[in-house]
């Protein structure tokens, strides 16, 4: 629509100039169904060449629009002007002197109709060519500044998905899923995952990530990549396994290889037979080292720190036999009195 307004203004400005250029003082507002009544209102001036117009809008025009009727009688001047935009209507009437004028545009097009009112009055005359100059001049500095602010704009989004592509590499070297962000709960995001794959901006970094969430999953199902995660739950929920599955997967075979860091945190059935064969009577502060010395320490800190999460269990375990024996010696008692008769 900015086409056709631009085009009325030209009309508005260049009828009936007298062979001096002229400067007018337009004001205009805009009237759009829906919409607060005389929105955008906006006053500025227009220097115009002289030339009928007709002439004017022709010239104008011909690059972006085509014009299908014009219709000058009088004071009075119809043009209909075929866009890109739709159909504009243009209205347009001046006093006998042609120092003022009232007119409008009238939009139809496929985002819906617009009503353009205007007013202008001759204010002075003007250089219509240093105008133009000066106009296309600074068209074409907003035009340079607008190229450098978007490949500026185009240089943050650019290191913005550096910086976010790398993170997600980070999460599967390093095995820690909250690196992923959004990206390690897709299946949760209430289809965030796919809208950002649709999005030009975002689909490098939604591609990259989705496919960093799913290497971390394959390799969180291996010994190393449980392991270095310390068997975390939700990396189990994110990969849709469970923590009891990638250890039973795995106990065996760490038991068959000695994978020791593996054995002595997550396979304590597996894990037993080889403290005993070579962590009982192990002084741990000897200087002297070898590839038990961490197993051990870290079997002997597992058992430890299991037996304090169990008191609890223990305490259970106590009273339901207390309760038990009591139960038992009450029964033997009642029975007793039953054979004397009491």
């Amino acid at each position: 629509m900015k086409t056709i307004f631009a085009l009325a203004f030209a009309l508005a400005t260049s009828a009936h100039a007298a062979g001096t250029d002229e400067l007018w003082e337009v004001t205009s507002q805009m009237n759009i169904p829906g919409m607060p009544a005389g929105m955008g209102a906006q006053k500025h001036q227009v220097c115009t060449e002289k030339g009928d117009a007709k002439k004017a809008m022709q010239s104008r025009g011909s690059e972006k629009c085509k014009m299908t009727d014009f219709k000058q009688s009088g004071n009075k001047v119809n043009i209909t002007m075929q866009c890109p935009d739709g159909t504009a209507s243009i209205e347009n009437t001046y006093n006998a002197a042609h120092t003022e004028y009232n007119g409008t545009v009238k939009m139809t097009s496929n985002r819906g109709d617009m009503t353009m009112t205007m007013a202008g009055r001759k204010v002075g005359t003007c250089d219509a060519q240093a105008a133009k100059s000066e106009r296309d001049a600074k068209t074409a500095a907003m035009v340079q500044q607008g190229q450098k602010n978007q490949a500026q704009a185009n240089a943050m989004i650019a290191k913005s998905n550096d910086m976010q592509m790398a993170e997600c590499q980070a999460a599967v070297d390093t095995m820690q899923m909250q690196r992923l962000g959004m990206y390690a709960r897709c299946d949760q995001s209430g289809g965030a995952c796919q809208t950002m794959l649709s999005n030009e901006q975002a689909k490098p970094v939604a591609t990259k990530c989705i496919a960093s969430q799913a290497e971390f999953c394959k390799r969180y199902q291996t010994m190393d990549g449980f392991l270095r995660t310390k068997g975390d739950e939700q990396g189990a929920k994110t990969c849709k396994v469970t923590t009891a599955q990638v250890k039973a997967t795995h106990c065996p075979r760490a038991a068959q290889t000695e994978n020791l860091p593996f054995l002595a945190r997550f396979c304590p059935a597996e894990a037993k037979p080889i403290a005993a064969a070579h962590c009982a009577g192990r002084s741990y502060t000897s200087r002297v080292k070898d590839k038990y010395t961490e197993f051990c320490g870290a079997f002997v800190a597992k058992r430890d720190l299991d037996d304090e999460e169990k008191p609890a269990q223990k305490k259970d375990a106590k009273a339901q036999i207390t309760e038990s024996v009591t139960q038992g010696v009450t029964q033997g008692v009642n029975k007793i009195k039953g054979l004397f008769g009491k």
